[in-house]
């Protein structure tokens, strides 16, 4: 419950990670949200892959299935979340690979088969059978979710208990009173006065707080991904990581794939890039060549310097951060654990391993 000690909280950013956080502390106090729109550019052109299986540390591993296990909580709260647990198929990876990862994950506990071709074709009948891996390990707890529509969903039900406002606007810096940061100004000129800014902006993070000295090193990764039009045939049945392509099918039917050679990076011409990943589509799947194209999408995933998520104090007092990739994976836990730093000061120690200040040694 609210209660007077309770600070209000500004969540600079509406993509899956502001979201979720919003969500997460509209629980306990009150919540502004600054973002242009809810959904953000970056989740909407998400792949959105939910998983712990494609990481090599053992804490990062930990974590991430922490989240997964946060998001099957929050599914059953909200079952009509977009998230699906179709379990993933990979043969993406050397042999070698994907056998040191065999190792590791099965180490670690992780629910994991590996799967011969006559498997993998069992679990995929529509894929070209001359492409099939001899074999490929496959992932039944993990999924995929829409994380456009889920943070839209999630920012509903906070607003829903009455404790979430939403502003549409950008956040143009910090203002401060007696020294000290006391809330957002927007591009407007307005001023929203928050006890504690969350700025989970993803690439927009760098500039905000960049204003104030510090630095946040994050690249700009693009990722091209292309939208079939709905079909009513179920051609793909879990997310397949395959040598070339990777690949999904929403519950509207509409095939989502990216494809590492030659399109995760656009290049200098996106559509025609976008193209021939759709044709590597059609290619791929029995009946491909009665899909049609829609569109596609050009994410920019927010990269820090080491891969690694940066969640946590900025060294300014009263503001946190929370930028990474992959925020669809990882959103769930860190609107837990950051909501809970912010209400009670509680730190879960496995975010001592995601702290801005870890560049600075």
């Amino acid at each position: 419950m609210e209660t007077s000690a309770q600070p209000h909280v500004i969540v600079v950013g509406g993509g899956i990670v502001g979201a979720a956080i919003a969500w997460h502390l509209a629980h306990h106090t009150s919540v502004t949200i600054v973002a242009e729109g809810i959904g953000g550019p970056a989740s909407e052109a998400s792949f959105a892959w939910l998983n712990a299986s494609s990481v090599s540390q053992r804490f990062y591993y930990d974590f991430r299935r922490r989240s997964l296990q946060r998001w099957r909580q929050i599914h059953t709260e909200l079952p009509e979340l977009p998230i699906s647990w179709s379990g993933s198929i990979n043969w993406h990876k050397t042999t070698q690979v994907m056998a040191e990862t065999e190792s590791n994950l099965t180490a670690w506990g992780y629910h994991i088969a590996n799967i011969k071709k006559p498997g993998v074709s069992e679990q995929e009948p529509f894929f070209d059978q001359s492409i099939l891996p001899d074999c490929a390990l496959y992932y039944p707890q993990e999924g995929a979710m829409e994380a456009h529509i889920v943070a839209q969903m999630l920012v509903a039900s906070a607003e829903a208990r009455g404790n979430v406002n939403v502003i549409r606007s950008t956040a143009k810096g910090f203002f401060k009173q007696n020294g000290k940061v006391a809330g957002v100004e927007l591009a407007s000129g307005d001023k929203v006065f928050g006890v504690h800014i969350v700025v989970a902006a993803g690439l927009g993070t760098v500039p905000l707080l960049a204003a104030e000295g510090i630095a946040v090193p994050i690249t700009s990764v693009p990722a091209l991904i292309v939208n079939s039009k709905p079909t009513k045939e179920s051609l793909v049945r879990h997310v397949v990581n395959s040598k070339y392509l990777y690949i999904r099918q929403t519950s509207d039917g509409i095939i989502k794939a990216g494809c590492e050679n030659p399109g995760d990076d656009p290049g200098d011409d996106p559509e025609a890039t976008a193209h021939q990943v759709f044709a590597k589509v059609q290619s791929t799947l029995a009946g491909g060549e009665n899909l049609e194209f829609d569109y596609h999408t050009v994410g920019y995933k927010p990269t820090p310097k080491d891969g690694l998520p940066i969640i946590g104090p900025t060294g300014l007092e009263g503001v946190s951060v929370a930028v990474m990739h992959s925020g669809v994976t990882n959103a769930a836990i860190v609107g837990e654990l950051l909501s809970k730093q912010i209400i009670t000061g509680e730190i879960d120690p496995s975010l001592e391993n995601f702290r801005l200040d870890r560049f600075n040694n």
